[in-house]
């Protein structure tokens, strides 16, 4: 039988577990649980993909803190690479999405990702998961384990 995928892994298989209300994340600004650093994630991933970003696609990330691990669990909801220079772009302080000339906040891509969240891919594609953890290891481990990220 096939592994699910990775995003189903990291957060949603805890959420159907029963873990829905347990710390997931906790950083200088408080604490996600896992339902709502799922929520999170995948609200960023539907506009990423609204903003063209399919599997296989890339990012440039350019983030620290929350930010980072929301952009990062995002990517690999959506099956996509952090990788610079790509057209696609989340950086700054606040966070700005950048595509082309065209420039959107954060909060407006959360709400706007709200309408159409990215479902997690039921298996991932060939050597997805690999790259993905060897990338942000540090970041999906704990995750991963059923453990509190912190940062």
């Amino acid at each position: 039988m096939r592994e699910k995928s990775l995003s189903f892994r990291l957060l949603d298989t805890h959420v159907v577990a029963g873990r829905a209300d347990d710390v997931a994340y906790v950083d200088a600004d408080g604490s996600l649980t896992f339902a709502r650093l799922l929520h999170e994630s995948a609200s960023l991933a539907g506009a990423l993909n609204q903003l063209g970003v399919q599997p296989g696609g890339t990012v440039h990330l350019d983030l620290t803190g929350r930010a980072e691990v929301l952009a990062v669990l995002a990517l690999v909801r959506l099956e996509a690479r952090a990788e610079p220079g790509a057209s696609v772009s989340l950086a700054g302080d606040p966070v700005v999405a950048r595509v082309g000339d065209d420039e959107f906040a954060w909060d407006v891509l959360m709400k706007a990702g709200r309408g159409d969240p990215a479902p997690a891919a039921r298996f991932d594609s060939e050597d997805y998961a690999q790259h993905a953890l060897a990338e942000h290891g540090e970041l999906l481990a704990p995750l991963l384990a059923g453990e509190k990220l912190t940062r």
